[in-house]
This record gives structure tokens, C-alpha cells and sequence, in this order.
């Protein structure tokens, strides 16, 4: 009994492990200017927070790749949920400030690739990652700018506003749900494939020759905090935290994390 057990475990540890999409190196990367981004990577992290180490991270996943992340700290509302209710207030008042299209990405991710040129055919409002069980995921969302993009992010943060203790991806998906069961839909929001979505250890996750931005899941880390009173941590915090130093490594051999 006991070895099958351990078969399983192995098993399961192996398959994870195959999802691993190979952070590249500096030599590896053919190196984007940023004057051919047509637009920005927003970001937003908890103040005073581990986050901002995610948003460190982050950052320089994308310096060397010739691009930016302007990532802004927010005072925290209270709890991750309450938090998480923050981003369509963040996202409308930059939709409001910038010119171009924007690319919000959570913070606790790393860019592999300069996403603009395949993000120049979504010509619609947004553009959203739908998983394969048909929820969205607001973790990488692109926003053109359009009257409608605006008017959609006002609906989510009045929403998000009236009860921030619901996802806000739940609250984004029941919004762009009812406008699409309208007769008349007001806004255009396309479907981004997993490639800008990449969590880098689900087995569910749809195949895809490349990876533009991989989430590294800091929800794992909140979550541990809470259980405090257990010394060991879970599979999927252990994953988080190894891949975190596979990635780390490389930059810091490339003089891109000098702070972490």
C-alpha cells in the first residue's frame, strides 16, 4: 500500500513538473525595443507587502526585454478578496490617465516575451483569459483604448464597490455575460489564449507552442499566513517557491534583481 502511494506522489510530482515552461536566458531572448510597444504594462501591489517583491520580480522580467512595468502600491483594503476588488478602480483611473492600449498583469507574474506583437489583432475593448472550465481569470487582461473600455471598467468598479468582498473576476464575467445575453451588446471583448495566462504548474492548462506572461500564484503565499499553527508547507506553496528560484537565479546571474 505504502508504495503505491509513493508511486502516486511520484507520479503527480513528475506531471507538475512537465508544465514547466523554461524561463529564458538573456541569450536566449532576441531583445524588443521599446519603441515598438504601442503601449504599457500596468500593475498595482499592497504597499508594506511581500507583494512588493513580486512587483520587483516582475519588473525586471520585463526591463530585459527591452520593456517596462509601471506598477503602482495601493493601500491595503483589508483582505486579499477586498484587495483583488481594487483593480478596476486602479485600471479605470489609468485608462483615464494613458494613451494606447494598456496591459494589466497581476504582480506576481514574469514576462517570457514581448507580448504587443500579438497582442496588435485584438482590436476590440478588452481582451480576457477564459481557463478551460469557461471561468475568466483577470490576471492578464488587455484594454484598448475605447469609450467602451471605459464605460466597461466604471460597470466592474461600481460593482466591485458595492460588494468587494465577491472576486472581481467573477464580477468582470457576470458583467461581460449579461451584455453578451443583450440584444445589443455594448462592448467587444476577446478571448486571450493561455500563452498570457500561464500558471506554471496547472495540469489543466491548454497546450501552447509559447508563453508570454507566466503567474507564479502569490495566493499561495496568503494562504500559508493563515496557517500559521502548521509547520510544514503544501505541494503547491513548495512548487510556487522553487520555481521562484529557478526564475530568480537567472536574473540575478544577469544583473537584472539586484535587491532580492
Amino acid at each position: 500500500m505504502l508504495s503505491r502511494i509513493l508511486d502516486v506522489f511520484r507520479a503527480t510530482k513528475s506531471a507538475h513538473r512537465s508544465m514547466t515552461v523554461p524561463f529564458p536566458k538573456a541569450s536566449d531572448i532576441l531583445r524588443q525595443q521599446t519603441a515598438q510597444a504601442p503601449g504599457e504594462i500596468v500593475a498595482f501591489y499592497t504597499a508594506n507587502s511581500f507583494y512588493e517583491q513580486e512587483a520587483e520580480r516582475m519588473a525586471a522580467s520585463a526591463i530585459r526585454l527591452g520593456l517596462s512595468v509601471a506598477a503602482t502600491a495601493v493601500s491595503s483594503a483589508g483582505s486579499w478578496v477586498r484587495n483583488a476588488a481594487l483593480k478596476p478602480t486602479f485600471l479605470l483611473k489609468e485608462r483615464s490617465d494613458k494613451r494606447g492600449p494598456l496591459l494589466y498583469v497581476d504582480v506576481d507574474a514574469v514576462v517570457h516575451r514581448n507580448p504587443w506583437p500579438a497582442l496588435a489583432t485584438y482590436d476590440g475593448d478588452l481582451a480576457v483569459h477564459y481557463s478551460i472550465d469557461g471561468r475568466l481569470i483577470s490576471a492578464t487582461i488587455l484594454i484598448n483604448e475605447t469609450p467602451a473600455a471605459l464605460r466597461l471598467l466604471e460597470i466592474w468598479k461600481d460593482r466591485c464597490d458595492k460588494d468587494p468582498d465577491v472576486w472581481d473576476q467573477v464580477v468582470l464575467q457576470q458583467i461581460i455575460a449579461e451584455d453578451q445575453a443583450s440584444g445589443e451588446p455594448q462592448f467587444r471583448v476577446g478571448s486571450l489564449p493561455v500563452a498570457f495566462c500561464w500558471i506554471f504548474d496547472r495540469l489543466t492548462n491548454e497546450k501552447t507552442d509559447v508563453v508570454y506572461i507566466e503567474q507564479l500564484q502569490a495566493s499561495r503565499e496568503a494562504k500559508q499566513k493563515k496557517r500559521l499553527f502548521m509547520r510544514r508547507i503544501g505541494p503547491k506553496l513548495k512548487r510556487r517557491r522553487e520555481r521562484i528560484r529557478q526564475i530568480e537565479r537567472i536574473l540575478r546571474e544577469e544583473r537584472f534583481l539586484m535587491k532580492i
